[in-house]
Formats: C-alpha cells, sequence, structure tokens
C-alpha cells in the first residue's frame, strides 16, 4: 500500500502528464518529459507507471472520475436538476471545465495521436456505444421525466450526433490563436448548449412537469454505473 508521499507524488505527476498532454499531444510525450516536470527521476516515474500507455490510462481514469464528480454537483446545485435538459447543460457545463475530458469524448487525434489505435487503449472501451442515451431516454420515460410519446431512438441519434460537433467547437475555440478571427455570425459555445437544452425542454418535457426527484436519483444511479465500470485502479495496473 502507498504511503501519503507516494500517493502525493503519484497525484503530481498524473497533474504534469495531464498538462504535458494536452500541450504536446500523446506522440510527442516521453516519460523523461513527465520526470523532467515533476523535478523526479526517470525511475521513479517507472516505479508508479511502468509504461506510457499505463500513465495514461491512469490519467484517463483519474479524469473520468473527476467528471463524474463535477457533473454530480451540477445535478444537486440545479433547481431543474433531472430533466433531459439539465442533464445535458451538466454534461457540456462540467466538460467546458476539464479541456482533457472533452478531448476524451472527441477522441480528439491532436490530443492522443498513435494511443487511439494502441489495442490496450483506454478508448477500446470507452465512451460506450450510443445505445446508452436511447435506453436512458425510455428510462427517463418510464419515470415521467419524459413524454411518452416521444421516439426515444430518434432523440438519441440527434444528441449523439450534436454533442461531438459542439464539443468539436469548444476544442477549436480553445485551440484558435489570439489573431484567428471567428465568424461573426458563429454562435458561442454556450449559446449552443443553452439552445440544445431549451430545445430538450421543449420537446421532452410532459405537460404535467417533470419528476424531477425521480430524475435526479437516475442520474445519481447512471453516474455510479459509470465510476463502477471505470473504478480508479491501481498505477501498477497495464
Amino acid at each position: 500500500m502507498m504511503g501519503i508521499d507516494e500517493k502525493e507524488r503519484e497525484q503530481a505527476i498524473l497533474d504534469v502528464t495531464a498538462e504535458l498532454l494536452l500541450r504536446h499531444g500523446y506522440n510527442k510525450l516521453t516519460m523523461s518529459d513527465v520526470a523532467d516536470a515533476v523535478g523526479l527521476n526517470r525511475r521513479l516515474v517507472y516505479l508508479l507507471f511502468p509504461s506510457k500507455d499505463a500513465l495514461i490510462k491512469a490519467l484517463l481514469l483519474r479524469e473520468l472520475n473527476i467528471y463524474a464528480e463535477v457533473w454530480n454537483r451540477y445535478l444537486d446545485n440545479d433547481p431543474l436538476g433531472g430533466t433531459v435538459a439539465s442533464v445535458y447543460r451538466g454534461l457540456l457545463a462540467a466538460l467546458k471545465q476539464l479541456p482533457l475530458m472533452a478531448a476524451m469524448y472527441t477522441r480528439d487525434e491532436q490530443t492522443f495521436g498513435k494511443y487511439l489505435s494502441r489495442p490496450s487503449s483506454f478508448f477500446v472501451s470507452w465512451p460506450p456505444d450510443p445505445g446508452p442515451t436511447r435506453e436512458y431516454l425510455q428510462a427517463m420515460q418510464e419515470i415521467g421525466v419524459v413524454r411518452q410519446d416521444m421516439n426515444a431512438s430518434a432523440m438519441a441519434f440527434i444528441l449523439d450526433a450534436l454533442t461531438p460537433s459542439i464539443l468539436a467547437a469548444l476544442s477549436s475555440r480553445r485551440s484558435a490563436s489570439p489573431n484567428d478571427s471567428n465568424r461573426p455570425n458563429q454562435p458561442s459555445f454556450d449559446e449552443l448548449v443553452e439552445t440544445v437544452a431549451e430545445l430538450c425542454e421543449s420537446l421532452l418535457t410532459p405537460e404535467a412537469g417533470a419528476n424531477l426527484e425521480a430524475g435526479k436519483a437516475m442520474m445519481r444511479r447512471k453516474i455510479e454505473e459509470v465510476q463502477a465500470q471505470f473504478p480508479e485502479r491501481s498505477t501498477n495496473d497495464n
């Protein structure tokens, strides 16, 4: 079992790796770069993370758990938390705070490069197929959060298609140079999110109103399921 100092060292290594990964990308990242940035001998880094891929996997698992915590807090603080619109707002608001998580959602090649095609990559099992969105909407229908006459398959297809495009727009803004001029009619990330959320609110909410507490309970279960599927594993895992 790791001592406190070793645990802090592990977190410092992961923090530095996140910064370097976003700045330089997987292809250019080396274990020596990480060791130098954190001020450690490279052998100490290898004691905690036996390979670059093991380091990246540990980082992405940590990022997924941070994302779940941020999303959970948003759910608790939103008066309308539990509706599909709130879930959509919360998902994208959390991703706006977490650039590495946004890169994960879009499988950003500039960030992850060759890692995306690694047979043992984290992305082999994440994100899951689009099916869960349909299942989630159907479950929300059953508990009275979504209109019974809504076509869950069609709405799931639309949401799954829109989300990566909105995240790509966010990513392009982050990577744009100060001299780049945005098109004057191009909506902001926040405007895109709010517009889609309003569409969800008007199209999906039952006339009698949504069962917010049931919706919140559903989302908490979903978050717990994700965390159980991708627990923060030992850093010695390959």
